[in-house]
């Protein structure tokens, strides 16, 4: 294994899920992405929000200031981090293919019964369109 990628938007299950890929990449030597996805917002620019050229900027701000703070607790040297914009699930897995990743770890939520509910809707997109290993962390 030498390429991992795993999927984190700051919630507790991309917490552990971005520890465990950490753990495993420390096994096998291997590289570990952090790849965060900031969808861009829908809707109409109202007379009292933002233009889209700000919440992106915001959006991205806040993304690099996550990712570099997860970097720093992970304390991985061999960890880069990737954002993206777009749909979770469809990004992640053309970012595995793009990058040739090994494995894709996607976080458990846990928010719901049912256990496509439990899984997420992304890590369910992940598990059933990825043409790479997925782990499910919960």
């Amino acid at each position: 294994m030498q390429r991992i990628l795993v999927g984190v938007d700051g919630s507790e299950g991309s917490h552990r899920a971005a520890t465990f890929a950490r753990d495993l990449a420390r096994a096998f030597g291997a590289q570990l992405t952090l790849h965060v996805i900031e969808p861009v917002p829908a809707g109409r620019l109202g007379a009292f929000e933002e233009p889209h050229s700000e919440q992106y900027v915001r959006q991205m701000r806040g993304a690099t200031e996550f990712l570099s703070g997860l970097s720093s607790e992970l304390a991985f040297a061999r960890t880069e981090q990737a954002i993206e914009m777009g749909r979770p699930g469809d990004v992640i897995c053309r970012e595995a293919a793009e990058r040739y990743v090994d494995l894709n770890v996607v976080g458990w939520h846990g928010h719901r019964p049912g256990a496509r509910l439990l899984l997420g809707s992304v890590g369910a997109h992940v598990v059933a369109a990825a043409n790479r290993s997925v782990t499910v962390v919960h």
